[in-house]
């Protein structure tokens, strides 16, 4: 694996120990314990994090055969990242894109735990067989800023992250 994603990617799995080092010792119940305000409880809010990062993986590994014909990040992809990592640093609430916020009202912890591992074991597979001269390519179209590049997403998909595990300690404080 090329050490920049190496890096990023060992990043997102610390993380992702803390999260659920963080659930631990809480009941189901309280886990799928939604908001006053009806908004989503932790193990929603994870399992979105998780079906965006499902997702995110389905639309590079099939951008990926395009090969060299895909273009170029540059710097406009960096530009995207940081309006990505500017969002998800700020109070503002944004909907979910279609697909990543189709949560189930209760969630089963053993199972959406089970399912993140396969999809970081995805994500690692990908990232080291991920060919180095697709590195400067573009292999994103996020919803809301564009085309970025692998490095950019393995950065966005981090700062979403951040984002929801605070939402995620914020839930479980609450309750």
């Amino acid at each position: 694996m090329n050490q920049q994603l190496q890096q990023r990617f060992e990043r997102l799995e610390s993380t992702r120990r803390d999260v659920l080092a963080r659930l631990e010792g809480h009941d189901r119940a309280r886990l799928n314990r939604p908001r006053a305000d009806g908004g989503w409880s932790a193990l929603q809010v994870l399992a979105h994090v998780i079906n965006a990062e499902a997702g995110t993986l389905r639309y590079i590994s099939k951008k990926m055969q395009a090969g060299t014909s895909l273009p170029r990040a540059g710097p406009v992809s960096r530009l995207r990242l940081l309006a990505l990592q500017v969002a998800n640093a700020s109070p503002l609430r944004f909907r979910a894109p279609a697909g990543t916020g189709d949560v189930p009202a209760d969630v089963e912890p053993g199972e959406l735990f089970s399912r993140w591992d396969d999809v970081r074991a995805e994500w690692k597979q990908l990232l080291d067989d991920f060919p180095e001269e697709l590195l400067d390519r573009v292999v994103l179209r996020h919803s809301m800023v564009g085309l970025i590049g692998l490095p950019d997403t393995l950065s966005f998909l981090q700062s979403h992250l951040d984002h929801h595990a605070r939402q995620v300690e914020r839930l479980l404080d609450a309750s």
